[in-house]
């Protein structure tokens, strides 16, 4: 079964610091197997889309085009 978990990270565009969440895939045995950075700047988002893509039973193989779906549908 994959898991999804978030992270965080500081990017530093000339316009200035912020924090960005992104999603991580994990297989059964704990190794990354699919990562998809800066897919928001709020943590209750990138944590709701994680718990989503688990409990959808996603393949990771998807997991980047399901992240572009889940960011334009939010407006971002």
């Amino acid at each position: 079964m994959t898991r999804y978990r978030i992270f965080e990270e500081i990017r530093e565009p000339e316009t200035g610091e912020y924090s960005a969440y992104g999603v991580a895939a994990f297989n059964c045995a704990g190794e990354l197997i699919a990562v998809v950075p800066d897919i928001t700047v709020s943590k209750n988002k990138a944590e709701a889309f994680a718990k989503l893509c688990e409990r959808l039973g996603l393949s990771p193989c998807h997991l980047k085009d399901v992240a572009e779906d889940y960011i334009i549908s939010d407006g971002y």
